[in-house]
Order: structure tokens, then C-alpha cells, then sequence
């Protein structure tokens, strides 16, 4: 499995941090991998919300649909989407920093049958695209 770990310390309040971060629509700001995500019901901000999300991986463009599995404002909000070839999970945890925030970001991939014997390679690859999207995510939470 290849696990993506950043903190960011932002000065937007829990509740601020937490609310842009758990519309998931808001990942093509400060993720440059993230075309397009929108959401594809009328109630984005709850446990069960799902997004179409374009993604690119290198030269392919992929199409998920992740949802909302959990939804603790304004501490924790995690989303799972998944392939033939992998699950994948991401889980922001969301705790006071003085008068601001700090965000822990968890993005988990987990390669499935065969795929498994490029964990290694794929970890490296995981590791540029997550320090990316962390400077973004720090640009956006920064901008308050």
C-alpha cells in the first residue's frame, strides 16, 4: 500500500478548513493532478455525498466516483473511490491551532491482485504527487 502523508498549518478556523475541504469539488483548486470533480447529488456536505472525479496519472486521464464515508464536522472528513487496480482512501483530520488550524491529509492507495508487484515503484510516483498537491492544499488554505 502507498501512503501519502502532509500536515499544514493553516489560520482559517476548524469549521473554515473543514467546510472547503469537505466539498470535494474544491480538490481541482490545490490539486493540479484533479481536472474536474463535481458533485453528483443535491446534498454535498454528508456521509454518502459522491463526485465524479477527472484525474490525471501521468499522460491518462482516469474518471472515479468517490464518496463521502465519513463526515465529523469540523474534525474529520474521508473519502474512498477505487479502481479494478486499486481502492483508494483519503482522510483529512482536522484539529485547533491557536487562533487557526492544523490539517492532516492521509491519502492511502491500495494496489490490488498483480498491480501489487509495482507498490514500490508506485509509492515513489505517489510521493511527487502528493508533495504537489500538499503545496497546494497550503496555497489554498493559506488564502483564506
Amino acid at each position: 500500500m502507498a501512503t501519502y502523508r502532509t500536515v499544514v498549518e493553516s489560520p482559517r478556523t476548524p469549521e473554515e478548513a473543514f467546510d472547503y475541504l469537505a466539498d470535494f469539488e474544491n480538490v481541482t483548486k490545490w490539486d493540479e493532478n484533479t481536472v474536474s470533480s463535481d458533485c453528483l447529488g443535491d446534498e454535498p456536505y454528508q456521509a454518502g455525498a459522491r463526485y465524479r472525479v477527472v484525474t490525471k496519472f501521468g499522460s491518462r486521464t482516469m474518471t472515479l466516483t468517490y464518496e463521502t464515508i465519513e463526515f465529523e464536522r469540523p474534525g474529520r472528513v474521508a473519502f474512498r473511490s477505487g479502481t479494478s487496480m486499486a481502492t483508494i482512501e483519503d482522510t483529512i483530520t482536522i484539529t485547533p491551532n491557536g487562533e487557526g488550524s492544523r490539517v492532516e491529509y492521509v491519502a492511502d492507495i491500495g494496489l490490488k491482485g498483480v498491480s501489487r508487484l509495482l507498490d514500490p515503484v508506485f509509492s515513489l510516483i505517489f510521493k511527487r504527487v502528493g508533495d504537489r498537491a500538499a503545496e497546494g492544499l497550503r496555497v489554498a488554505l493559506d488564502a483564506g
